[in-house]
C-alpha cells in the first residue's frame, strides 16, 4: 500500500530574521482574548512574522475581505523580497519545549489530501478524530483558496508504540540544526533539525501502516490531533489543475511521546437565563466524578460520568439541545485558568471537563468513527503548535 506522504520543498525564514517574532501560535487559539493578539502585534511591530500571514480566528467577523486581501499581499511581498530559505525534502524534526517544561517531538511531512477524510465510513488512511462542522469550512476556504503559501498548525498522530518513526532521529549526529529560538507570549522554546535519513523514515512508516492493519483489522496511519478543520479546508481547496493543492504540510507526532498531553477542552456557555441553564444542566448531567462550574466569578461543584468521553458527549448534547431551544452561545476554551478568567469577566457559565486516556484514541476511532466534538486538545493554548514552516501551494 502506497504511503499518503511525500517529501518535498518546505520553506523557512531566512537566517537573520528574528525567529522569536516570526513564530506565532495557532490561529484558532485565544479566540475570546483579543488582548493576546494585540500584545503579540505590538511585540512583532514591523518585523517579518507569520502573524502577517495568518488570520487569527479572534477576528473572523472583523472585515474579513480586507484582512484576507492583506494576508495575500503580505505572502506575495515576503516571497518577492526573498525572505525564505528552502529545505529540499522538507523532513524537519521539531523539538518543542513548552513553558510548563514538557518536551515533545514531531516530523514535518507533506500528506496526500485524497487519502484524508472526515467521514468515518470512508476508512481513510488519514482520519479526523472529531466531527467536522461543515459550516466552518467555507470561511476558511476563502482565506486559503487564493493564498500562495500555507503555514500549518495541523498535528497528525501516529500509533507508534515501538517508537520507530520519529524517535530514532532524536539527537542524531546526522541532523543539521535549522532553527533554535524562544517562543513569544510564553510559548516556551523550539528547535528544528533537517533529518538526512529519509529512507529510514519511509521504511518505518510503511511498517507502521502494515502493523495498523494487523492491529485494527483495517489500515489507519494518521489520526488528526489538531487542525482538523484546516485539513478539511485544504481538501476542499484541492483542484486537479493545481498539483500543489493535492497536499498539505503537517507535523506528525507519536501518541506515545511522553511530552504529548491530552488536555480537556472546557465549555463556556452564555445562556439567556443563567439560573435556568445551570439548574437544568446539573439535573441532566450527573455521575461520580467531581468537577467544577464557574458561574460568573463564582465556583461551584459539578458531577460528571466516570468515563471522560461519555462525559464530554453528555455535556455537549445537553448544551446543543438547550441552546437550540432557548438561544444563547457557546465557546470552547483551552485551559482552566483562562476559563475562570473569561467567566469572571463576561458572566458566562464555565464547565470544567476531564482529560481522556490518549492510549485509547486509535481504537476508539476505528470502533466509533469520531470522538464527541472537542473532546481533547493536545495541551493548553500556549502549548499549541507555533507557525514556523511554510509551503508553496500555488
Amino acid at each position: 500500500m502506497e504511503l499518503p506522504v511525500k517529501f518535498d520543498e518546505v520553506l523557512l525564514p531566512k537566517k537573520g530574521i528574528d525567529m522569536e517574532k516570526w513564530c506565532v501560535v495557532a490561529c484558532d487559539q485565544f479566540t475570546s482574548q483579543p488582548a493576546y493578539w494585540e500584545k503579540l502585534a505590538a511585540f512583532v511591530g514591523d518585523e517579518p512574522s507569520a502573524l502577517n500571514l495568518i488570520y487569527p480566528e479572534c477576528y473572523l467577523s472583523d472585515k474579513p475581505q480586507e484582512r484576507i486581501a492583506k494576508i495575500i499581499d503580505n505572502m506575495n511581498d515576503y516571497l518577492g523580497k526573498d525572505l525564505f530559505r528552502s529545505v529540499d525534502d522538507g523532513l524537519i524534526l521539531v523539538e518543542r519545549t513548552t513553558a510548563h517544561g514538557n518536551k515533545r517531538y514531531g516530523l514535518m511531512m507533506i500528506v496526500d489530501l485524497t487519502q484524508y477524510s472526515f467521514k468515518p465510513e470512508d476508512k481513510a488512511l488519514i482520519r479526523a478524530t472529531e466531527g467536522t462542522v461543515i459550516e466552518r469550512i467555507p470561511p476558511r476556504v476563502k482565506i486559503r483558496e487564493n493564498c500562495p503559501l500555507e503555514l500549518p498548525h495541523i498535528l497528525l498522530l501516529i500509533d507508534d508504540e515501538k517508537r520507530s518513526v520519529i524517535e530514532p532521529h532524536i539527537g542524531s549526529a546526522k541532523n543539521e540544526l535549522l532553527y533554535d529560538t524562544d517562543l513569544n507570549m510564553g510559548g516556551g522554546h523550539i528547535k528544528g533539525y533537517h533529518v538526512k535519513d529519509r529512507a529510514a523514515v519511509e521504511s518505518a512508516l510503511k511498517q507502521l501502516l502494515k502493523d495498523s492493519t494487523e492491529k485494527y483489522g483495517e489500515p489507519l496511519l494518521f489520526a488528526v490531533g489538531d487542525g482538523n478543520h484546516s485539513l478539511a479546508t485544504a481538501k476542499a481547496c484541492y483542484k486537479e489543475d493545481n498539483p500543489h493543492s493535492k497536499y498539505a504540510l503537517v507535523e506528525v507526532e507519536n501518541i506515545y511521546d511522553e511530552g504529548i498531553l491530552f488536555e480537556p477542552i472546557h465549555r463556556v456557555v452564555y445562556p439567556k437565563d443563567v439560573n435556568d441553564f445551570v439548574a437544568k444542566f446539573t439535573a441532566a448531567v450527573t455521575g461520580p466524578v467531581e468537577s467544577k462550574l464557574f458561574i460568573g466569578g463564582k465556583e461551584s461543584k459539578l458531577a460528571l460520568p466516570e468515563n471522560s468521553i461519555e462525559g464530554v458527549d453528555k455535556v455537549q448534547k445537553f448544551i446543543d439541545a438547550y441552546l437550540k431551544e432557548n438561544g444563547g452561545s457557546l465557546d470552547y476554551i483551552h485551559g482552566e485558568n483562562d476559563l475562570k478568567e473569561i467567566c469572571a469577566k463576561d458572566g458566562g457559565v464555565g464547565i470544567v471537563l476531564k482529560p481522556m486516556d490518549k492510549g485509547t484514541l486509535f481504537s476508539y476511532i476505528v470502533k466509533n468513527g469520531v470522538l464527541p466534538r472537542k473532546t481533547f486538545s493536545m495541551g493548553e493554548a500556549d502549548e499549541k503548535r507555533y507557525y514556523v514552516e511554510a509551503r508553496k501551494i500555488k
